[in-house]
């Protein structure tokens, strides 16, 4: 149960504190005022969107306190599902500031916003004003029956697990090809490019060596003018004197005296080895001279070559290395398709087994929705006819989606609606008015929670659309409601102000400078005060009067539900 909800700096809010009772709590005020500022508060520390743009003007963050009470399945849940350290009591409180930093805190320990989302959709169900609209959706319509019931989980876990099986299935199917058609597709392919790159012949360094000789080949003409300068100027220069003969006339000077000294004989060995080095490099460079002819049927096939290894490196991975490693993986992936026809047909066996459990999981499903279904119609209908529809009529029809299976099952529900005695059911979305949505809504939320474990509801003008006699029989379901519920309430109703345990008054005033919102609880006078504004009073003793009587009424049957 929540008691306590502490708001600061969210739009019009500086600070204010707000008190809940454990029974009916209804929050009233001037269209304007601020009401739906509390409910985006407990929206926002419930794990809802965080919206920078409530932060209150001149300020760098709000911040949204509350306090529960738990019972022990809560407390379970929240210490031994979620590692939480956890009590009968719950601290909760998240803030946000201009720059998106967000902070939530369990009990003064940081949690995720996704934690907080899971701990209040245990504690708290809130009713905005959009829901209305919610209910009227197929697939909303669904999970509202599926809540219900409390068999249809199981159902669904294992239905979303076979469904995982069959994908799995699927993708090892797809490894080895898939269907016939696909697989002989990917054979001719494999085939094709196994062919291609033995065809090439491309050996290991062919690309870099080609490469080198393309460059080669480019610089013929340098090369050959720098091969014979070379050449020249170790055998003739232009004096008629070599490098060679200049050499043997220093070696004939140090054979002279050689023999006086063994450090001139070794000089002399150095020059001989010099000159057989210089004649080798000769011979080498006449021979490359020789050879260095530029063949142009040898460039444009080395340059047609190199075009050609460059494309298929590209198509098969980049380079040489990559290119054989594709070639590994196709040539193990076309031996598993021509040799895995076995391995196929067993995975469709066990696809289609799978999808036999699929059928069986969604009909059993099925027919637990449609006893469901039946069970919420009969008690949306006693609901209703307590909230002044006496002739109202609910039923769902059942049709089948066109997929063979979906993590929903197979079914596609309608919620079918009458009001008046005589008219047949129709869909909901066509024929319930507003004032006739409200307490559909109403109904729909009293009897859900009957079955689950969410201590408190919150309503946004559920009331919206109703008026009269009507309002009055709302106000008492809402009162009866609330003897096991904790109800927090946005009413503009005085029927449903007066049935209250708990009043608060939202109002909006300045200070000369801005302008603030607070929240005040309605005691005495002030509460008939007013009840006899929402009444429409125009003279305040009469109004006092009336709307006294009305308390009476209303505590007078409160008392009766005890």
């Amino acid at each position: 149960m929540l008691h306590i909800l502490k708001i600061e700096n969210v739009a019009l809010v500086d600070k204010v504190t707000l008190q809940f009772d454990e029974k009916l709590n209804v929050i009233s005020g001037e269209t304007g005022a601020g009401k739906s500022i509390m409910l985006d508060s407990l929206g926002f520390v419930f794990g809802g969107r965080a919206d920078r743009t409530l932060i209150r003007s001149g300020e760098n963050k709000m911040r949204v306190e509350a306090i529960f009470s738990l019972d022990k399945p809560h407390i379970e849940f929240i210490s031994n599902k979620l590692n939480i350290s956890c009590d009968d009591e719950m601290f909760l409180s998240r803030e946000l500031d201009i720059n998106g930093r967000n902070i939530c805190k369990i009990n003064g320990e940081l949690v995720p916003v996704a934690t907080v989302k899971k701990i209040c959709q245990r504690l708290v169900d809130i009713h905005g004003q959009s829901e209305h609209l919610a209910i009227l959706n197929n697939d909303y319509q669904l999970q509202i029956i599926d809540l219900f019931s409390k068999k249809a989980d199981n159902h669904l876990i294992k239905l979303r697990a076979l469904i995982e099986k069959v994908k799995e299935i699927d993708v090892e199917i797809k490894s080895l090809g898939g269907t016939a058609s696909e697989k002989q597709n990917l054979i001719d392919l494999y085939t094709y490019q196994i062919n291609e790159i033995n065809s090439a012949e491309i050996k290991e360094n062919e690309y870099e060596e080609l490469l080198t000789e393309k460059k080669t080949m480019q610089q013929y003409e340098k090369i050959n003018e720098n091969l014979r300068t070379c050449y020249e100027e170790n055998c003739k220069n232009s004096f008629g004197e070599s490098a060679v003969d200049r050499l043997n006339s220093s070696r004939r000077a140090m054979q002279n005296i050689s023999t006086i000294n063994t450090k001139y004989d070794a000089i002399l060995s150095r020059i001989n080895s010099v000159i057989l080095e210089l004649e080798d490099i000769n011979d080498t460079v006449h021979e490359e001279l020789s050879n260095n002819v530029f063949d142009e049927e040898r460039f444009n096939y080395i340059d047609n070559r190199l075009d050609y290894i460059k494309s298929l490196f590209r198509k098969y991975g980049g380079d040489y290395s990559k290119m054989m490693n594709y070639y590994e993986d196709i040539t193990c992936k076309l031996d598993n398709l021509i040799n895995g026809e076995k391995r196929y047909q067993q995975l469709v066996e066990k696809k289609e087994l799978v999808l036999v459990d699929i059928d069986k999981v969604q009909t059993e499903l099925s027919e637990i929705r449609k006893r469901s279904a039946t069970a919420l119609s009969d008690k949306m209908q006693e609901e209703l006819r307590a909230l002044g529809m006496p002739n109202a009529r609910m039923s769902v029809d059942f049709s089948r989606i066109e997929d063979r299976y979906s993590y929903n099952g197979f079914d596609r529900v309608e919620f079918l609606f009458s009001s008046n005695l005589g008219f047949e059911m129709k869909a909901l979305n066509k024929v319930v008015s507003g004032g006739e949505m409200s307490r559909v809504m109403l109904a729909y939320k009293s009897v859900v929670s009957s079955v689950d474990e969410i201590h408190t509801i919150v309503f946004d003008e559920i009331d919206s659309g109703l008026s009269g006699n009507i309002a009055s029989v709302v106000a008492k379901y809402m009162a009866r409601l609330s003897r096991y519920k904790q109800v927090i309430a946005v009413s503009h109703l005085p029927q449903i102000c007066a049935m209250a345990d708990e009043n608060i008054k939202v109002e909006k005033f300045t200070d000369k400078i801005t302008t603030h919102t607070r929240a005040v609880e309605l005691l005495g006078e002030s509460l008939l005060l007013e009840i006899a504004r929402l009444m429409g009073a125009d003279n305040q003793e009469t109004g006092i009067k009336v709307s006294g009587e009305l308390k009476t009424r209303a505590d007078e049957y409160k008392l009766s539900l005890k």
